[in-house]
């Protein structure tokens, strides 16, 4: 049956592609009302990737160095991890000194320096442990100090809270205020500090509330110029970052440092800390630096080299499974995989010891619940299996398992 009409199409100068045309337009526009918000976002985001594909990558430089490494990128969240004192807040406020440090100020600050003087960041310094009285207006203090400013100055880029009266449950909430509060009263890239991170949370153990603070950060990260630094305690007698937090936090980490006093022969702690590097997202890992705490300087400065190899040399000799684990990380934390004859004789030459003694640290280490790191920072088992009568080691993530 063949359509009627009285309309003129001709007279209006109105043709087949038109009426296709504005039947298209419609039927977009009817699309675009029945789909949810969350899919327009996800629709907006691709349309952006499709645009940052076609052209070149540019890898944000550092806006951090330790020495030459490179340690701190923009965009990312970054955490420090350790024991109960083990000095993990000093190390944030030097880095917290070193982004507010004044150009010509002589301090070391261990090493950390950021790359570009003439770019500003707001340091926002969120603790959650020290009392009010004492304790966190002297850390608050000794930060400015170290970055050049006298006790009684007030940054205009330094900022700083205490969650410590607000009720556990209601913490999330009034943080996530805070930081809204502090990105819409600064045009400057913010440095966030979480001191300690667990404690921002109503529960670290629960999947819901600790996936609450993990969202915001990477939120925060993708949409605006934010960098978090996150402190968290590691379980009693363990490498692991504690709770379901601390799993997924090392997750979406860029760069996980992991601070922890170094042993004697006799594994007895000693005056050196170790800050370790289990994570470089955006490098290579990066080799351990040594501090210490000083009387005199009343806090942390770099470790004199020779009572570091004193230290390490020693105890070599007794071939422990916490050092055996340092050098497995470095031949196998990259996906590598050795036979059983190149990785002891590797181990043999670090540590003159007998391929007996290599090889029954190497069984207790396998046996135990020690936690070897691949370069990714994911915790590892050390794995044997034999092909065509070779024995090859390697490590294998945890998930895996």
């Amino acid at each position: 049956m063949e359509l009627e009409t009285n309309f003129e199409f001709d007279k209006y100068s109105i043709g087949v592609e038109d009426i296709k045309t504005e039947a298209e337009q419609l039927l977009k526009q009817g699309n675009e009302a029945s789909i949810s918000d969350n899919l327009k976002t996800v629709l907006a985001t691709r349309e952006k990737l499709k645009e940052l594909k076609a052209s070149e990558i540019r890898f944000s430089e550092p806006v951090l160095k330790q020495g030459e490494n490179a340690v701190i990128f923009p965009h990312t969240i970054n955490v420090i991890q350790g024991q109960a004192g083990v000095h993990k807040s000093r190390l944030a406020e030097n880095i917290c000194a070193a982004f507010l440090k004044l150009n010509g100020n002589k301090n070391e600050l261990l090493g950390f320096n950021r790359l570009n003087f003439n770019a500003t960041h707001t340091v926002v310094y969120v603790d959650t442990e020290r009392n009010l009285s004492e304790q966190l207006p002297y850390a608050l203090q000794s930060i400015q100090m170290k970055a050049g400013y006298s006790r009684a100055d007030h940054p205009s880029n330094f900022e700083y809270i205490s969650l410590l009266q607000i009720n556990r449950k209601d913490r999330f909430a009034t943080l996530n205020e805070c930081l809204n509060h502090f990105k819409k009263s600064t045009n400057n890239p913010l440095f966030i500090v979480l001191d300690v991170s667990t404690d921002c949370i109503e529960d670290f153990n629960k999947t819901d509330k600790s996936m609450e603070l993990i969202d915001l950060m990477n939120m925060a990260i993708n949409e605006h110029n934010v960098i978090f630094l996150c402190l968290i305690h590691e379980n009693p007698k363990s490498d692991k970052a504690r709770g379901h937090f601390g799993t997924e936090l090392m997750n979406k980490a860029s760069t996980v440092m992991q601070v922890g006093f170094e042993k004697d022969a006799s594994q007895n702690d000693t005056d050196i800390i170790r800050v370790k590097y289990l994570k470089c997202r955006s490098t290579a890992r990066h080799t351990p630096f040594y501090i210490k705490y000083c009387n005199e300087a009343k806090g942390l400065v770099l470790a004199d080299a020779n009572e570091v190899s004193g230290v390490i040399n020693n105890r070599k000799h007794k071939a422990s499974n916490e050092d055996m684990t340092e050098f497995i990380e470095m031949y196998l934390g990259d996906g590598a995989t050795l036979t059983r004859v190149e990785l002891l004789d590797k181990l043999c030459k670090d540590f003159k010891a007998s391929q007996r003694t290599i090889e029954s640290r190497i069984a207790e280490i396998m046996s135990s619940d020690i936690e070897i790191f691949n370069e990714q920072g994911q915790g590892c088992k050390l794995s044997k299996e034999t092909k065509e009568k070779t024995v090859y080691y390697k490590l294998i993530p945890n998930e895996t398992f």
